[in-house]
């Protein structure tokens, strides 16, 4: 294992952890505050309909992923606002487009691995290439996080006071949800479509026990959101595991760790 660590591709693992922990855990608390991490899962999931159609035209999978991501996002926030039975409104749609998913993939010639690594990711097969591409994906969603910050806090701290200082509510949970989708195309070769929004969420839940204000929430998760990806890649390079889903049972278990001390602190 200790000669694994130096070579190139579990540094670009671990650099693409760290990249992706810049955006991935800062919109993780916005979600968590606004209370969108359901529609978080619907896009997430609903974007193997992306990878289908990527495969099936012979074009790069994060086109395919980013398009059909950010048209659900649309979708999701222009239409949730004007339906009373959101959830199931949201479990119809997830379900017909990864029923359209499968659909198309069955046209594919052997899909397989490349669906295996869709569904759970491989962040040890992150190249140079996509390396360079998250880092463009990752600097325009924090150029938009730290742009638009005051207003998305405004919103989650109270949308009726933001309402009547002129914000508009809608448009921000639009903004949310598009940046969503980024994050889906930035992280889903990592841990997987399966698993994204637990990486998005996970973290944040952890910070939000320990923190006081906003920003040392976000500060805290990305900490969190690093820490156990790294420790989720050197455990997955350990026992020779899929490293999405190690990743996110390693940030579930600082969850754990983090409740306990907080839950201790107060005894």
């Amino acid at each position: 294992m200790s000669n694994i660590i130096f070579e190139d591709f579990f540094i670009n693992g671990i650099l693409a952890i760290l990249t992706a922990s810049l955006i991935t855990a800062p919109l993780g608390s916005v979600m968590i505050w606004n209370r969108l991490s359901y529609m978080g899962d619907s896009i997430a999931h609903s974007s193997l309909l992306g990878v289908g159609i990527a495969l099936l035209l012979e074009i790069h999978l994060s086109i395919g992923v980013f398009v059909v991501a950010v048209l659900l996002a649309l979708i999701i926030s222009l239409t949730t606002d004007k339906i009373h039975a959101v959830d199931t409104i949201l479990n119809i749609m997830t379900s017909v487009v990864m029923s359209l998913s499968m659909i198309l993939l069955s046209l594919v010639p052997s899909p397989g691995e490349r669906v295996i690594h869709s569904l759970f990711g491989d962040v040890l097969m992150v190249g140079r290439s996509d390396l360079l591409e998250m880092v463009a994906i990752a600097a325009i969603g924090i150029f938009v996080l730290v742009w638009r910050w005051r207003y998305w806090v405004a919103v989650s701290v109270s949308r009726d006071l933001s309402l009547s200082a002129g914000i508009r509510a809608g448009q921000i949970k639009t903004e949310i949800l598009v940046v969503s989708a980024l994050a889906i195309v930035l992280f889903s070769r990592s841990v997987g479509i399966l698993l994204i929004t637990s990486f998005l969420t996970i973290p944040a839940s952890g910070a939000r026990l320990i923190s006081k204000t906003p920003v040392q929430m976000v500060i805290t998760s990305v900490v969190i959101s690093a820490i156990s990806g790294i420790l989720g890649l050197l455990c997955a390079a350990k026992f020779d595991t899929f490293p999405g889903p190690m990743i996110i049972v390693a940030s579930f278990s600082m969850l754990l760790l983090i409740y306990v001390f907080s839950k201790s602190k107060k005894l």
